[in-house]
């Protein structure tokens, strides 16, 4: 039974930034320890601010048949007495759950810089975050701690481009970026809307996405008939998303939400089809390979 989602190779990697647990020390920094779980904060530079309640569940179990394998690691609450959550936020909150009293970990140096890029790396290896959470941690890295684009990207393991493109998102208004952080936009549509200039024909189109189950290809095709642009194809000819059952078009959502990209299904007779997943970079395609758990 598997706790924790194999870590694709990503950057530094954790085991680069924190070090391993082999040979530890008789002294605090890198000593293995149980300590009281009531002592350990959150990790202040946490940024996934959303999780998956039967993911909990599922490591619950877990933890209550084979117990914790790998300990969450911690740092001294600067000026302060207790712990500061380093990595293993999921461990830490299933062991609470379960009343645990003490809980194994990990005690390292680490200061606010190191500690924000490894939750980063943390979640981004097991693909925890949403688009709009990443470019989150990627604008604090940038503007709290004067990171360039190319060091973060040299340190998370994505390309510069990516990292870009994570933070323009962020331009994006309120209810677009919702939209985005619950996986009913994509981030194909992301980067279309963001070609615009007007914020209200952003949100107004945003919403038809969301309503009308708008693929990347849809959402273009109706900015070009809005621009004046005559749309390519047969005159009168239906789209294939009008041609969708709502059954069909209703697993095509869930997958977009789910794979938080642009999905396609197409079925034919016999319950016979095709679908289709559309990625936008190399990075993008890395992110689906490791929400589908595809091994290396």
């Amino acid at each position: 039974m598997a706790t924790e989602k194999t870590p694709r190779r990503l950057g530094r990697g954790l085991e680069a930034l924190l070090g391993t647990a082999g040979g530890l020390a008789s002294t605090d920094e890198g000593a293995l320890k149980l300590i009281p779980v009531a002592q350990v904060a959150r990790n202040p530079f946490q940024p996934r601010t959303e999780f998956n309640v039967e993911d909990l569940v599922e490591l619950q179990e877990s933890l209550k048949a084979s117990g914790l394998l790998q300990p969450i690691t911690v740092r001294r609450r600067p000026g302060r007495d207790g712990f500061e959550l380093v990595a293993g936020e999921r461990r830490l909150r299933a062991a609470t759950e379960l009343g645990w009293k003490e809980i194994p970990a990990i005690i390292r140096e680490i200061d606010d810089r190191t500690l924000l890029t490894l939750a980063l790396v943390e979640n981004l290896q097991r693909t925890d975050l949403n688009p709009i959470e990443e470019g989150e941690g990627y604008h604090k890295l940038l503007q709290d701690f004067g990171l360039t684009q190319q060091q973060i990207a040299e340190t998370v393991g994505k390309d510069r481009t990516t990292i870009s493109n994570m933070l323009r998102i962020l331009q994006l208004p309120e209810s677009a970026r919702r939209f985005l952080q619950d996986g009913k936009l994509s981030m194909g549509h992301a980067k279309v809307l963001l070609g615009l200039d007007d914020s209200d024909k952003i949100v107004t189109l945003a919403n038809e996405i969301v309503r009308e189950g708008l693929t990347v290809r849809e959402l273009e095709h109706r900015l070009r008939q809005v621009d004046g642009t005559p749309r390519k194809g047969k005159v009168g000819r239906p789209r294939t998303a009008d041609r969708q059952s709502p059954e069909i078009r209703q697993i095509q959502d869930r997958l977009r939400r789910f794979l938080q990209t642009d999905v396609t299904l197409s079925v034919g007779s016999n319950n016979r089809g095709t679908l289709t997943l559309h990625f936008y970079s190399a990075d993008d395609l890395e992110r689906l390979l490791g929400v589908m758990r595809v091994p290396d």
